[in-house]
């Protein structure tokens, strides 16, 4: 259970609107950069792999074209060989690697590592070194005619390397360089850097390992940049590229930047939701609770007053004054129907005083005439006594049933002793027996005996439907059905008489005249039953009454 201070209209708006809204956009926001970056790495690393297999393609292209010119020269032969192709020179080697010839010059030659050409399959080549006669890094490559060795020396540059890199020449942001199996750089965008250890650097040790990949580091500035590796491993050499994330994202991608943006905006939206909750609905709510206080008082007309806000809450407003509508038009027939059982009460008092004064008091007068006439006659003529005597006993018998009568009606005997059932047969024998209409009783179900209070109600009430026959339906056939059912007992009185049609609305049976409608249907919702009316002008009435037995 929330505290009472959470549990506001106010606090709720915030908890489930704005709180959720700002934690939209910022969850948006963060995904939105990871997976910007996701596709820059990506976007990276396949730019460094289709340079690394360029690099391959241009430096398999140069070699092929070399290795079919010594293929082609004889040995002797070697100072024919275009000189563009071999731009350290050319030589022949001997057996046991005794250097037969030399270009430009013996001198060139020494301390090449002839002996590190590793066999391919119709030609052999050395890996990377920095040539000690021009300071640049080459490469042997020899080709063997019969037990001679005809050997070319080129360079990076030679091998037109740098042509990979001449995209980024005029981007100074731009940093890409190849290094060999140590991590030592042998080209650099930059010349000043070739021959520098970089095996330290952001991912020269993966590409050392034949790795390929993106990462990502940040440099003194503060800067970050992205990194994306490659091998060229035909030729023991690793490619690395290196861009800043400021380049690879354009200014309306990098979202990082608007991150305070992203945070006034959602501020603004957040007040503007807040104050349109305010004007719209907290307020509105805040009128409607104080008028609905006033209705629980009594004041039914505080409602009437239109509160604004959203449609919702008019509606609301609109559905409160139509309930006390409602309760008004109700309170307006209990008064009504109260008035009407009062004064029934009344005129059921009068009846029974007047019937009380006209014939069971006169007959007790009368008895007590007969008394004492008799006590003055005992001495006279005792034959005269004894007719008298039977007269009298006449007149007790008239008198007790008299009484008996008057206490019937006001409480039933037979129905504490006998039950529901003998009951309402009596009270359709009493029918049957004054003429007034023929009158049936039907019992449905397994009869049984029902709480006494539940029995006396379903009496009444069907006292009270049988009399509203007499009085009001012209109806020469009436038909009383018990049904009992599980959990409840049904009544259904049904007439042929006028009939009438019932009013859609309960509340308008008292204003409809209908006071014994009235006092049966309020008897059912006393047991939490209903009251349902079907009938028509000429059609005559049926009254079906469901009352709940929970014994």
């Amino acid at each position: 259970m929330l505290p009472r201070k959470l549990r506001g209209l106010r606090v709720q708006l915030l908890l489930w609107t704005i709180l959720p809204l700002t934690l939209l956009l910022g969850t948006i926001a963060v995904l939105s950069i990871s997976a910007h970056r996701r596709a820059m790495a990506d976007m990276v690393q396949r730019v460094d792999a289709r340079m690394a297999l360029q690099a391959a393609h241009t430096l398999d292209h140069e070699l092929a074209d070399r290795i079919d010119a010594l293929q082609t020269t004889e040995p002797g032969a070697l100072a024919h060989l275009p000189g563009h192709l071999f731009d350290g020179g050319v030589a022949r080697y001997g057996p046991g690697g005794t250097l037969l010839e030399a270009l430009p010059s013996p001198a060139a030659w020494q301390g090449r590592p002839y002996a590190q050409l590793v066999p391919r399959d119709d030609y052999s080549l050395t890996p990377f070194f920095l040539d000690p006669a021009t300071g640049k890094y080459m490469l042997l490559l020899g080709v063997r005619h019969g037990e001679q060795t005809n050997v070319g020396a080129v360079s990076l540059d030679g091998l037109r390397v740098g042509d990979l890199f001449a995209h980024g020449a005029g981007d100074t942001d731009l940093v890409a360089y190849l290094v060999d199996d140590t991590g030592r750089v042998v080209f650099h965008s930059d010349p000043a850097l070739a021959g520098r250890d970089f095996s330290q650097q952001p991912g020269v040790a993966a590409v050392l390992r034949s790795e390929s990949g993106a990462t990502s580091f940040t440099d003194e500035h503060g800067e970050e940049w992205a990194v994306g590796y490659a091998p060229v491993p035909d030729f023991g050499l690793g490619l690395v590229v290196q861009e800043p994330w400021s380049r690879l994202e354009p200014p309306l991608m990098n979202l990082t930047l608007f991150a305070p943006l992203i945070a006034v905006v959602a501020a603004i939206v957040s007040a503007a939701a807040v104050t349109l909750g305010l004007r719209q609905v907290v307020r509105p709510l805040q009128a409607l609770d104080r008028q609905a206080n006033q209705l629980a008082w009594g004041d039914l007309g505080a409602i009437q007053d239109p509160v604004g806000g959203v449609q919702e809450i008019e509606e609301l407003r609109l559905t409160l004054a139509h309930m006390a509508d409602q309760v008004r038009r109700y309170q307006d027939s209990m008064r009504d129907y109260i008035g009407a059982v009062t004064a029934g009460q009344e005129e059921e008092r009068k009846r029974l005083a007047r019937e009380l004064h006209d014939d069971t008091i006169q007959s007790l007068i009368a008895l007590g005439h007969q008394v004492e006439r008799t006590q003055k006659s005992l001495a006279r003529d005792p034959a005269l006594v004894s007719q008298r005597l039977e007269e009298m006993r006449g007149m007790v018998a008239a008198t007790q049933q008299e009484l008996r009568r008057f206490s019937q009606a006001l409480r039933p005997l037979y129905l504490e002793d006998l039950g529901l059932l003998p009951t309402l047969e009596a009270l359709v024998d009493d029918l049957n027996r004054a003429g007034q209409l023929h009158a049936t009783l039907q019992v449905e179900g397994d009869s049984r005996r029902l709480p006494s209070e539940l029995e006396l109600a379903a009496y009444r009430i069907s006292q009270e439907a049988v009399q509203n026959v007499i009085r009001h339906a012209g109806a020469r056939e009436l038909a009383l059905t018990v049904s009992f059912t599980p959990g409840a007992l049904v009544l259904r009185i049904a007439d042929n008489g006028i009939g009438f049609e019932p009013p859609a609305n309960p509340a308008e049976l008292a204003h409809a005249g209908h006071f014994g409608l009235m006092g049966i249907r309020e008897r059912a919702l006393l047991f939490g039953g209903k009251l349902e009316i079907d009938g028509k002008p000429g059609s005559g009435t049926t009254l079906t009454v469901c009352l709940p037995d929970k014994s």
